[in-house]
């Protein structure tokens, strides 16, 4: 039988609500403190690199006729891709190193790096 002492919400239980609260806000805010502006925008196809562009300079690059990839004001993002869903074109634009856009349907990797930073897509 369930005891109503045992249902009632003791100091442990609001020290650990307040502690997974503070964990989640500072994983949240981490990242804008850590990110760095990226350099250049490397297009895998098939885990391979297909291209790689500068993110100063502006450029549009078709993928084997699957998307296109446009870099506009330092920001990369997607136009005319033939996925069923086009979720990639709906992926806001990337412009900090570490960012990608994805497209599962093409095997098709858009990823921001930066400097000093080391690249490896695995197959």
């Amino acid at each position: 039988m369930i005891n109503e002492k045992d249902l009632k919400i003791c100091k442990n239980d609001v020290l650990l609500v307040a502690a997974i609260i503070a964990l989640c806000v500072v994983a949240a805010v981490l990242p804008f403190f850590f990110s760095s502006e990226g350099e250049s925008v490397l297009i895998y196809v098939n885990g391979e690199l297909y291209a790689e562009k500068s993110l100063g300079e502006n450029s549009e690059t078709d993928v084997d006729g699957l998307m296109r990839v446009v870099i506009k004001n330092g920001e990369a993002f997607v136009v005319d891709s033939v996925c069923p869903n086009g979720s990639c074109e709906h992926s806001a634009p990337v412009s900090d190193s570490g960012e990608s856009i994805i497209c599962l349907p093409n095997k098709i990797l858009i990823k921001i790096a930066g400097e000093g930073e080391m690249d490896a897509v695995s197959g």
